[in-house]
């Protein structure tokens, strides 16, 4: 089931997606009151309609949900070109350190532990929107053969382009400027999740295999990241300039 929320002054629209209508009530209300359009749905498949449908700016959803959780919202929506890019908050009532990583992993680009702070909430939102829709199309060019296009979250090493995670991206800007260079994992962590990094401490080990692996590919010599006493390290070999993608 599906519910149109009031249409506010604000432009971006947000998919609620709520099996509790009682939090879903709530969740709108917020959301409205800071000049957010809303879209409700109850279920995972209602929801996945609603997003095809009206392209969202961005989703919240509830990472148990019948029919089709969270995490498996991300993942179709990760995979579809024409919705790989919304941006996604799960939420869930569990607030331990295995699912947090779970669902960053699987797509998410925010995690939010019920109950939680209203003000919290909004700001978290506005900052996912800021990060998408600020540098429309602004490539970096990084060492020689890698490059980052940061409105899409996109890397491209050795020729291939690489889909990244927002937490990847950023763990990925900051080693690609000083090369070889053991960069803190404290300055990581908080770079990732600012004041809370010391929750998310675990997630920075999880979120450096990730990244390690694509970057490797199916060749392990292709770059990789070292981790050392203290922190991490990028290793690049050198290689021709990559060919760079251009923001779609």
């Amino acid at each position: 089931m599906m519910v149109q929320g009031s249409a506010c002054m604000g432009l971006e629209i947000i998919e609620i997606v709520e099996d509790d209508q009682g939090q879903a009530k709530l969740l709108d209300q917020i959301l409205r009151q800071a000049s957010f359009r809303t879209n409700v749905a109850f279920d995972g498949p209602s929801a996945m309609q609603d997003v095809w449908r009206i392209k969202p700016s961005l989703i919240m959803a509830d990472d148990n949900l019948p029919g089709l959780s969270g995490r498996e919202i991300c993942k179709r929506l990760r995979q579809d070109p024409s919705t790989k890019y919304i941006p996604i908050i799960l939420m869930s009532g569990y607030s331990s350190e295995e699912r947090r990583v779970e669902a960053l992993d699987g797509g998410a680009d925010d995690f939010i532990v019920k109950p939680y702070a209203a003000s919290e909430l909004v700001a978290r939102v506005r900052a996912l929107l800021r990060r998408s829709q600020q540098g429309q199309g602004q490539e970096e060019e990084l060492g020689e053969d890698l490059a980052l296009t940061e409105s899409l979250y996109v890397a491209v090493y050795r020729g291939q382009k690489l889909t990244l995670s927002v937490h990847e991206w950023k763990s990925l800007r900051r080693l690609t400027s000083t090369v070889g260079s053991v960069v803190p994992r404290e300055e990581l962590s908080t770079l990732l999740w600012g004041d809370d990094a010391l929750m998310h401490d675990g997630e920075i080990d999880r979120c450096m295999e990730q990244l390690n692996k694509k970057l490797a590919g199916e060749s392990p010599a292709a770059g990789h990241i070292k981790m050392v006493p203290g922190g991490f390290r990028l290793i690049i070999p050198p290689s021709e300039k990559p060919d760079i993608v251009q923001a779609q």
